[in-house]
């Protein structure tokens, strides 16, 4: 009796020990994520949704031949964070790990709906599923609501399908969507066993999303055998947390909500209250961009100095940009300078031509940037 009470406090201790040193990684993880907009829920609760910044680099898009989804932007969606949860669904992973994964993401979002509820925040949200194939569970424009997203884990909607590991693949779907809206916090939470043997190494492009489009990427293992070094170079981080290291689901899904600096307080409100509530409609697999004007992206220069053109005329002209890459000109006639003027039935000076708009067609030439293909 006096051995099995000893075992079973040095059990006891040594299970407490190992959650207290994974709760610590977690909340390390969650509070250093790589990110100049490590906004809290509360910071995020105070900005106006109408400005949440648009997309200003180039629109990431995969080659034709990768065989990729391609996420259409939809800057006219607006939230204050767009999240993407990328789900490792390979045979490496395996069928008990990934409804391990299935549990941890449904009581995540529920905990999430509640405390963006709470803090009047709209969160887009997108869902990638992949092994050898990649496949965009849930489009972050189409507005679904946090009720109906969850209704497709507690539905089974979202299937074990195994394969080979394209985690590679699944970063490119994973950048779109999160480009894809405006928002001004931009998060990649990715569960995998970190073991990619398909569409090349992930690390170099995890870490462009990182720099180049300031995306926070939280990188979780599942399985006794993760592989650290990739999910380490992923998420940028120098140690891995793994989902299984908790029973409790709602434990670590509310340490990694942490990553917001929120304030540990009870919640008033519940996940089922919410979407009792819910007048949201059915859940939407494809859904119509919002179109925009691309002058609604872009900054307009000064007018030029009016100049004679081969035809004659005399013009100015001013152009719109995103970036470097002129997307809209605009182009009046004008009265030539001294020593160009042409007869007065030459040049125009009714209202009707004085301002003549040519709109250019909204393209993205590709471009190479640093050792890949843009478009």
């Amino acid at each position: 009796r006096v051995q099995s009470q000893a075992s079973s406090r040095v059990q006891s201790q040594a299970s407490s020990r190992v959650q207290s040193q994974a709760s610590s990684r977690v909340q390390a993880a969650t509070s250093s994520m790589a990110s100049s907009k490590s906004y809290s829920f509360q910071d995020l609760s105070q900005m106006r949704l109408q400005s949440a910044p648009k997309q200003t680099n180039s629109f990431y898009r995969p080659g034709g031949s990768e065989r990729l989804p391609v996420v259409e932007e939809c800057q006219a969606v607006q939230c204050h964070l767009a999240l993407v949860l990328i789900l490792d669904s390979s045979g490496s992973v395996g069928f008990h790990n990934f409804q391990l994964t299935l549990s941890f993401v449904q009581t995540l979002l529920e905990i999430l709906t509640v405390k963006a509820d709470e803090a009047g925040l709209v969160v887009c949200t997108g869902i990638v599923r992949y092994s050898s194939s990649v496949e965009a569970v849930v489009d972050p424009c189409c507005r679904n609501s946090m009720c109906r997203i969850v209704e497709q884990f507690s539905e089974d909607h979202v299937d074990y399908q195994p394969g080979s590991t394209n985690t590679h693949g699944a970063l490119k779907v994973a950048r779109q969507m999160l480009q894809a809206p405006a928002s001004y916090k931009k998060v990649a939470i990715l569960i995998t066993d970190g073991h990619s043997n398909t569409g090349g190494s992930p690390i170099a492009f995890a870490k462009q999303m990182r720099l180049d489009d300031d995306i926070s990427i939280v990188a979780l293992g599942v399985t006794d055998s993760v592989n650290e070094h990739e999910l380490r170079g992923i998420s940028g981080m120098d140690f891995v947390t793994k989902i299984d290291y908790f029973d409790d689901f709602h434990e670590m899904a509310n340490l990694l909500l942490e990553a917001n600096y929120m304030d540990e307080s009870e919640l008033v409100t519940t996940f089922e209250s919410i979407c009792s509530a819910d007048t949201s409609g059915g859940f939407a697999t494809t859904c119509s961009r919002d179109t925009m004007d691309t002058e609604d992206l872009c900054g307009w220069g000064g007018w030029s100095t009016c100049i004679q053109k081969k035809n004659g005329k005399c013009i100015t002209q001013r152009t719109c940009k995103i970036g470097s890459l002129v997307v809209k000109t605009e182009k009046h006639d004008c009265r030539c300078p001294e020593g160009q003027a042409l007869a007065s039935s030459q040049w125009v000076a009714s209202t009707s031509h004085r301002q003549k708009i040519q709109a250019l067609p909204y393209y993205q030439p590709r471009q190479s940037h640093r050792g890949r293909t843009r478009i």
